[in-house]
């Protein structure tokens, strides 16, 4: 009996070490507290872009002619507020019932870092950015070795306005190629 307890006696002493102790524990907590409140925080910054919005916009095609569309897009929070959802879908405004365009969004912002990120589903792509967060604003931009699309969205308490532009030349001209037009539903 005696060996057992000499054996288990350091053991328990070397848990006892390897534990975080109540001090530790609290600690953790607490620094995880203050980044979820710093998370929370830049995320009520998106507040603008929250709720149902709908109307027109257009698009240049690859092929350069002008497509029209009908657009529709839900801006929810998730995760316990510290994740905004962006679906949308285009609709053909001449048919309506032909779906244009699909395509998912999650915004979070990471307390590390100090920054925003956007990561975007649509046609099979997976598009991972850095935006640039602004009173009203939203901007996000995507680089190839090609060419740099940006796509500038402002917003008022009832309307959200969004433009793409293309550069191939490093940013010296850029050229329009994206509009919507959307008013808040709810």
């Amino acid at each position: 009996m005696k060996s057992l307890v000499r054996l288990l006696l350091p053991l328990a002493l070397l848990a006892a070490l390897l534990s975080p102790g109540p001090a530790t524990a609290a600690r953790t907590s607490s620094a995880q507290a203050g980044a979820l409140d710093g998370q929370a925080e830049a995320m009520r910054r998106l507040s603008f872009m929250i709720g149902t919005w709908a109307g027109p916009g257009w698009t240049v095609t690859p092929s350069g002619t002008r497509q029209e569309f009908l657009q529709t897009e839900r801006v929810r929070r998730q995760a316990g507020d510290l994740v905004i959802s962006v679906e949308g879908q285009g609709r053909d405004k001449a048919d309506p019932r032909t779906i244009v365009d699909s395509a998912l969004a999650v915004i979070n912002y990471n307390e590390s870092t100090g920054q925003y990120r956007w990561e975007a589903f649509s046609r099979g792509y997976v598009t991972t950015v850095v935006p640039v967060v602004g009173d009203g604003t939203f901007q996000w931009s995507l680089q190839t070795p090609a060419y740099t699309s940006r796509y500038t969205l402002t917003f008022t308490p009832t309307t959200w306005h969004e433009i793409g532009e293309t550069t191939v030349d490093g940013g010296q001209t850029w050229h329009q190629n994206f509009q919507m037009d959307l008013r808040r539903l709810a």
